[in-house]
């Protein structure tokens, strides 16, 4: 079959991948990832083996960066003038992430490595092969991504230049948790607060007797020990008591963390992001300014862009991906001029990388 028919099933890939975008958002994490797939191994002509479905199976790690590294072995049964073809191939991988496509809730990556091809008729036996290629991920939950891939495969010795298309499930498992604080920007996520507001207790007031008279001896004793206890008086009749008022405190600080020279929200920050936004939708006069802040490392004025960018994205996130109007978020970057702790040891520069949502509400 020509080279066509391995890009339209591609496309086909694609559109399926995209066809999950209904679902709703969320996030990729760091862990252990195995990938089974099911795809099309388009030969070389130059080869004269029939073109077949493939299967293959993929072991690996997600780093809590863009990259993530992966075993592949891949089998499909094949065809040679009426003879059949087992086709063996064992490959090891580098795939680079790029930014996330929050419109459609896909991330596309790039993929390259090494490996072998084992044909049972001796075709190019153990061969030194070179692929590259890359495909998108849609992450139904935080452990399953569905996975469309495309590959150009090169075999160095022959030079014969084959491609496989494939479709596949990618589970991750084993990763830390979310609450990890070991990537480049960090901050803690404070519990959202609730409290209680109450009328406050009447105190009763004592009138002095003359029978019980003031000792020497209670006379010496510290103010407190001789105060009478503060009493309640019992509400009338048909007198209904004040319920008390709660009210829920805005999240100030968000636990949104970027990869070292990174500025593009990760889809498992989402959660953190759409706290702000059921807030501001819940109270129509509320307004959020999301600023940027980093630590003292590098020159000021890079510190600066960067802080900008990565405000600029968490607010993207808001009003792209959870529909928060436009005019009520507005992001800022201070870069390195509003330190939250000096910036004299790792963990201090940690703090300080951060991002911060001041919300401001207004009566109706």
């Amino acid at each position: 079959m020509s080279f066509n028919i391995a890009k339209r099933t591609l496309l086909s890939s694609i559109i399926a991948a995209s066809s999950l975008s209904t679902l709703a958002l969320a996030q990729q994490q760091e862990g252990f990832t195995i990938t089974p797939s099911i795809g099309y191994y388009n030969m070389d002509s130059d080869r004269d083996i029939k073109d077949d479905k493939a299967y293959s199976l993929g072991l690996g790690y997600q780093f809590n960066n863009p990259w993530a590294v992966e075993f592949v072995y891949l089998n499909a049964d094949s065809k040679q003038a009426g003879n059949d073809v087992d086709v063996d191939q064992y490959r090891l991988d580098g795939l680079y992430h790029l930014p996330t496509l929050n419109n459609v809730d896909l991330t596309p990556y790039l993929a390259a490595g090494v490996g072998t091809t084992d044909f049972s008729n001796d075709s190019g036996h153990d061969n030194v092969q070179v692929n590259a290629g890359g495909g998108l991920k849609y992450a139904v939950n935080d452990t399953v991504s569905v996975r469309a891939d495309f590959r150009l495969v090169n075999d160095v010795e022959d030079h014969h230049l084959d491609n496989v298309t494939s479709l596949g499930v990618q589970m991750t498992f084993g990763g830390p948790s979310k609450q990890s604080s070991s990537s480049d920007d960090s901050y803690n996520t404070p519990v959202q607060q609730t409290y209680t507001q109450t009328e406050p207790v009447q105190q009763a007031q004592v009138e002095p007797t003359e029978e019980e008279p003031v000792t020497d001896e209670m006379a010496e004793q510290p103010e407190e020990m001789v105060q009478a206890e503060p009493a309640t008086e019992a509400p009338m009749a048909g007198e209904s008591t004040q319920q008390p008022v709660v009210e829920t405190l805005p999240p100030e600080k968000i636990n949104i963390q970027f990869g070292l020279n990174e500025t593009t929200v990760e889809q498992k920050f989402y959660p953190d992001i759409e706290k702000i936004a059921v807030f501001l939708k819940d109270n129509p006069g509320s307004t959020v300014i999301i600023e940027g802040h980093t630590d003292d490392t590098g020159a000021a004025s890079y510190n600066q862009t960067v802080s900008e960018k990565r405000a600029q994205s968490v607010a993207d996130v808001l009003i792209n991906t959870f529909q928060v109007d436009e005019s009520r978020v507005e992001a800022i970057g201070y870069g390195e001029e509003r330190p939250f702790v000096e910036n004299d040891s790792e963990e201090h520069r940690e703090a300080n990388r951060r991002i911060v949502a001041i919300i401001s509400t207004s009566e109706a």
